[in-house]
């Protein structure tokens, strides 16, 4: 697929296909014309400015395609060769790489993590390797820590400046008795691995995995390397349709948990690599997407740095990740022989939305599934409570997903000083849905005003809250 085929292309490849084929019926053409049909459908949206997409059938490659545009301001078209941040796809590769030292007799999944980083206080716990890769350490992530970003983001903060920041904040529960997302598990696994390999982590992935397995579009991606074909990322305003450059943050910051530039098509190829045992062996592989402790979100289950969604033959392999100006996701599917996976350079574009309508054409007759265009009927309530009840310092919690409540719990005082600003709720307005089903209602307060958006999950708990500030509110 390109950028280049025409919509009659498309229309005509598509008459030529079997209705309601399986993805591993269609011919290599008809699943370029169903990805093509999507792409034009997205990149005509506002938000949209640049995409990384591959697509593959088992271990065959078929689609590993740019579009749209790598810089705005130099007006640069992506292509199949655009490197864009991954964000929290790097956990695979941090997971593989503490998997191999693992083969290496370097470490054990159960060694405590003072064997290899005796400085960071544990608050005399004992936290198992294991434990930061499944997300169940209990270790308080340093990315919602009230002010980090703000003030840290751009600095190029050493190990120990970095865990300073969760220094004395209590533990989010006992290690291996709870789940919860910890960016900061996966940064401590990156000293982890330099410290059993005695090379840096950039190091160790760029000559353990990205070298031996070809992937010559896979980088760490610091500000000060020149990385051949760098994307720019783009902050996305709803309320004034326009894009500007992303916060400036350096690698140093994400580390090990999120700080890899990639493509889609080498994630994919990555993918491949490590499922068919050139990345790490069979058994480790299977110990990565076994060895699972359950999210509290539906059915899914955290393994190593892979998330397991669905059962059965709809089971997903999946990972998504978020980083200022970029969002990525790779997906497998192993009972559809399908692999997915897509790269967005605007924070507006959500790419698990584009990969949920890429796989939707790519199943059944290839119909792309509709976007609502209406507000969801539990939204504005859910919203109207969230903030009714953050203001008063009381949320709700049992109306959140527990990530959200994990957030807004560590989040608290922060927003309550927000809404004690702004005042009382005036007007609550729907403005529109993003391609991610977020709802978008501007808010207007007594002192201000807000755009939030929002998602309802299907229990009808809110999974999901921003909010951006547009000014004070209209004059009456």
């Amino acid at each position: 697929m390109t950028s280049r085929k025409g919509v009659l292309v498309a229309a005509l490849l598509a008459a030529s296909a079997p209705a309601h084929a399986e993805f591993s019926q269609l011919s290599d053409a008809e699943i370029a014309a169903r990805v093509q049909t999507v792409v034009e459908q997205v990149m005509a949206r506002p938000e949209a400015v640049g995409l990384s997409i591959a697509v593959a059938k088992d271990d065959h490659v078929i689609i590993d395609e740019g579009v749209g545009k790598a810089d705005l301001e130099w007006n640069v078209p992506a292509d199949e060769t655009s490197v864009f941040r991954i964000g929290s796809v790097t956990k695979q590769f941090t997971a593989a790489a503490i998997m191999q030292l693992v083969e290496a007799g370097k470490l054990a999944l159960d060694d405590p993590l003072s064997k290899y980083v005796p400085e960071f206080d544990s608050g005399g716990r004992t936290i198992t390797i294991r434990q930061l890769l499944n997300h169940a350490s209990g270790i308080p992530n340093y990315t919602v820590q009230p002010g980090f970003f703000a003030k840290s983001a751009p600095l190029d903060l050493t190990d120990e400046q970095l865990l300073e920041s969760v220094k004395g904040v209590d533990f989010d529960f006992e290690p291996g008795s709870n789940w919860n997302y910890s960016n900061t598990g996966y940064y401590l696994l990156g000293m982890v691995v330099a410290k059993a390999s005695g090379e840096p982590y950039p190091d160790y992935v760029r000559t353990h995995l990205f070298q031996p397995l070809g992937l010559t579009h896979t980088y760490y991606g610091g500000e000060r390397p020149i990385i051949p074909h760098r994307a720019q990322g783009y902050s996305y305003d709803p309320s004034t349709e326009t894009f500007s450059n992303d916060p400036n943050i350096s690698m140093n910051v994400p580390g090990a948990a999120g700080a890899l530039s990639s493509t889609a098509g080498d994630l994919v190829r990555w993918q491949i690599a490590l499922t068919g045992g050139k990345a790490v062996s069979p058994a480790s592989y299977q110990q990565m997407i076994t060895s699972t402790v359950p999210t509290g979100q539906g059915d899914s289950r955290y393994g190593f740095g892979l998330i397991m969604a669905g059962q059965g033959d709809e089971t997903r392999i999946t990972h998504t990740g978020g980083i200022n100006g970029f969002n990525s996701i790779l997906t497998y599917i192993p009972a559809k022989h399908m692999r997915v996976s897509v790269i967005s350079n605007s924070e507006g574009l959500p790419s698990g939305a584009v990969e949920n309508l890429i796989m939707g054409a790519l199943t059944g007759d290839g119909t792309i599934p509709d976007v609502r265009t209406s507000a969801a009927l539990a939204s504005e309530p859910a919203l109207r409570k969230l903030i009714a009840g953050t203001a008063a310092g009381e949320p709700d919690y049992e109306a959140l997903t527990p990530p959200m409540q994990n957030l807004t719990r560590q989040q608290l005082p922060q927003l309550k000083g927000i809404f004690d600003e702004l005042g009382a709720v005036k007007d609550v307005a729907f403005k529109s849905v993003d391609l991610g089903g977020a709802d978008t209602f501007r808010v207007t307060f007594e002192r201000g005003a807000a755009d939030f958006s929002i998602i309802v999950d299907e229990e009808g708990k809110v999974a999901s809250v921003n909010f951006r500030p547009v000014g004070p509110p209209p004059a009456p």
